[in-house]
């Protein structure tokens, strides 16, 4: 049998009580509501669950998930907001700045507090394999000759994350964007196939929304608005690489509360969602399925809301003169 002494005894009675104390700190420390603002099966869904099932493993809370996609996000958004703050009920953080702007909610960047970023897909400019649009710049001349010449799918809902870098780009590039003729659709898929049934001259959407019809030689994706090429990707360029114009943009997701949120309480969450960010368990799932991981602490996903908020502003009094 081993023995202690009375100083060692205690020396591990107090580690032992430290490291259970450190582990009912983590958040959550209470059952805890996790709002998607989309529907099942989609990316967020996805992105949310998996976050969600890595949280759970570094606690002995549950994280009960629930999709409330109704008015395309506005119906999950104000369930959160309108959460008592005190972190057990956070929701989905995604774009948001195009609901005030066209009637739909009044949210601002003050409306949330601002947790973490944990995922970025980047739009993409996809055309026919068969067009004659063989790079963005060959789109660029097109629209500057006719800016209501080309029929564009908007991935889904227009003003929002597929179209708003899309259209910046335009705008830089001196065309008439009030006249581009953007067109919405029941999401990605439904746009890319009208694109291949040639009633869609370009979709705008994320690459991995792409993957099967490419594959099968019937999708051409022509530039991506990153900073980067993606390394699942290598042969699709970036926009600033055709261009030589600095232009990103695209979906993204993190976490956010109700406005007024303790800052002690959100650096505990902030903590507890790095450690999930920083899983093998989310890594090797976000890459399986393509999904961009990037981090932003709740500091920088802030100023990141406000710079949304700029640039949305911007595209959409453009395109509503």
């Amino acid at each position: 049998m081993t023995r202690y002494s009375g100083a060692t005894a205690l020396a591990l009675i107090l580690a032992g009580s430290m490291a259970t104390a450190a582990q009912t700190d983590a958040w959550p420390t209470k059952p805890t509501t996790l709002i998607v603002i989309a529907g099942a099966g989609g990316g967020s869904d996805y992105t949310m669950r998996l976050l969600a099932r890595e949280l759970e493993v570094n606690s002995d809370q549950p994280i009960s998930v629930v999709n409330q996609a109704q008015g395309a996000g506005v119906v999950g958004m104000t369930t959160y907001v309108n959460a008592a703050p005190d972190g057990t009920t956070v929701g989905q953080m995604s774009p948001f700045a195009q609901y005030r702007m066209l009637g739909q909610a009044d949210f601002t960047s003050d409306s949330f507090t601002p947790i973490a970023m944990i995922n970025m897909d980047p739009a993409s400019v996809s055309v026919a394999a068969d067009s004659e649009l063989g790079s963005i710049n060959d789109i660029i001349a097109a629209l500057k000759e006719d800016p209501s010449s080309l029929s564009i799918s908007c991935g889904g809902g227009c003003n929002a994350s597929w179209d708003i870098p899309f259209v910046s780009l335009m705008l830089d590039e001196g065309i008439d964007v009030a006249k581009l003729n953007l067109i919405p659709a029941q999401g990605s898929a439904a746009g890319l196939q009208e694109l291949t049934s040639g009633g869609m001259d370009i979709v705008l959407c994320s690459l991995p929304e792409t993957d099967a019809l490419r594959d099968a030689g019937l999708v051409k994706n022509v530039a991506v608005f990153s900073g980067e090429r993606l390394e699942r990707y290598p042969d699709v360029p970036t926009v600033e690489e055709e261009t030589g114009k600095s232009a990103t943009g695209g979906t993204w997701r993190g976490i956010a509360g109700a406005a007024g949120m303790d800052s002690e309480l959100v650096g505990q969450i902030e903590a507890s969602i790095k450690a999930a960010y920083d899983s093998d368990g989310f890594q090797t799932g976000m890459k399986e399925r393509g999904f961009g991981t990037v981090w932003m602490d709740a500091e920088e996903l802030g100023a990141f809301m406000r710079e949304h908020e700029a640039q949305t502003e911007r595209v959409i009094d453009a395109l509503n003169p």
